[in-house]
């Protein structure tokens, strides 16, 4: 725990006030040091009035504004001490990547980025503040995944838990788009309702083999609820069905329909009409064998800068220098830089998009020109291309990733509760 101020902190408070005093400005309010930084009055009120704003057709269940104000000053706070780590880290968008974000939020309101920006304008909101306040929140986010990523190990041996578990086998089925004829039975039925009722099921198929439409057979004959829409159940996961319907459609191909199964609730017919998810038996995969080299653009080396060291380095390369030797010298990925920049067999989906698409657009044995990622900038080394049954290796990439996402809102709060108590803040 630090147990003194800051002295940039102090210095920033002092110069601030003296400066505003002999200038006769109005003082914006230092209402809390945080280790080597500051918040301002300012931020608070503005980010209370975007909680009141955004919420303002419920302002009778906000709470009081002294209360929201000392939520969000510790929230203001947290992310400050987020925002100078992701510095000390060498972590910072692009301007890709904030132009991106921009773009994005304009087509989530099905307008272009040139509309939104003028709607801003016109309402008085400054483009640059928002650009602002965008690359902040991106820095956050990769502030987060950078720290807790780092922290969260998951072994082997819970995968195959998972894979074994209840929700494990859930999540790995397939979701099917089904239309369903049910011909009902009573819960006390005799043989001969029953017998019926299968007499009935195999007229339905002979029609169905014959060429009617599923669709008027079930308003025809099927008794369930949704039989007046033709027996359009939607999309369902196989899991949710009962064993015997769920055997009965693991072999029911998309466009066909199954045998007639019963189950306690009568007898029933199901046709596939598409199916998404799940995993198949075999998965082929073409899987490129690189190398890459990192550069981070840091105090004493823009991004354009940076851009051109890595030019160089894929020009000597060309000239005859090896890959590795170069990554083993020059790479920030330390992860792999002794290993010469070895990324292995890589798996589509496996690297952030810019890095996948440039490795996809560069030919065997050549050198990709620089890309640029979140991380810094790469050039790319393909050394082979195979295809590969990848299914077992997909399947449990995709557990990971589930039992990822399940630990990460936890690790986060830890986190973001540790990096709190470590720092330096005085709210004053």
């Amino acid at each position: 725990m630090k147990i003194l101020k800051p002295l940039t902190a102090i210095l920033l408070l002092l110069t601030s006030t003296q400066v505003a005093l002999a200038q006769g400005q109005q003082i914006d309010k230092i209402i809390a040091i945080v280790d080597d930084s500051v918040v301002l009055s300012s931020e608070l009120e503005t980010r209370l009035e975007d909680v009141k704003l955004r919420f303002s057709d419920q302002t009778g269940q906000l709470p009081p504004d002294d209360v929201l104000r000392e939520q969000i000053l510790e929230r203001l706070i947290i992310e400050n001490i987020q925002v100078q780590l992701a510095s000390r880290y060498g972590i910072s968008p692009s301007d890709a990547q904030v132009n991106q974000a921009f773009s994005q939020m304009a087509t989530s309101q099905g307008i272009t980025p040139e509309a939104l920006a003028s709607e801003m304008e016109s309402q008085g909101e400054s483009i640059s503040s928002v650009m602002r306040g965008i690359r902040r929140e991106l820095t956050i986010q990769q502030m987060q995944q950078t720290a807790v990523n780092n922290r969260i190990e998951i072994t082997e041996a819970e995968i195959d838990n998972f894979l074994r578990s209840t929700e494990g086998q859930f999540w790995q089925s397939s979701s099917l788009n089904l239309q369903h004829i049910q011909i009902g039975l009573s819960s006390d039925a005799d043989p001969g309702e029953v017998a019926s009722a299968q007499s009935t099921a195999n007229s339905v198929i002979e029609r169905l083999e014959a060429g009617e439409s599923f669709e008027t057979l079930a308003v025809q004959y099927s008794n369930a609820p949704n039989a007046m829409e033709g027996g359009n159940i939607g999309w369902r996961r196989s899991m949710e069905f009962p064993l015997e319907i769920r055997e009965a459609l693991e072999n029911v191909s998309v466009g066909e329909y199954s045998e007639p199964v019963r189950s306690s609730g009568g007898i029933h017919i199901f046709k596939v009409i598409e199916q998404r998810g799940g995993v198949s038996q075999e998965q082929m995969v073409e899987q490129t064998k690189t190398r890459h080299i990192l550069l981070m653009p840091n105090e004493i080396r823009n991004s354009e800068e940076t851009r051109e060291l890595a030019e160089t380095l894929r020009q000597r390369v060309i000239e005859g220098e090896p890959f590795a030797d170069l990554a083993a010298e020059y790479s920030e990925d330390f992860g792999n830089s002794l290993r010469g920049g070895d990324l292995g067999w890589v798996m589509p989906g496996q690297m952030v998009a810019p890095f996948e698409d440039q490795m996809e657009a560069t030919e065997v044995g050549e050198v990709s020109p620089p890309v640029e990622t979140q991380f810094g900038w790469h050039i790319i080394l393909v050394e082979d291309r195979r295809e590969q049954d990848m299914s077992d290796e997909i399947l449990r990439n995709r557990a990971y990733g589930v039992l990822h996402n399940q630990r990460f809102p936890e690790e986060l709060d830890l986190w973001l509760r540790e990096i709190r108590g470590d720092a330096f803040v005085n709210v004053l």
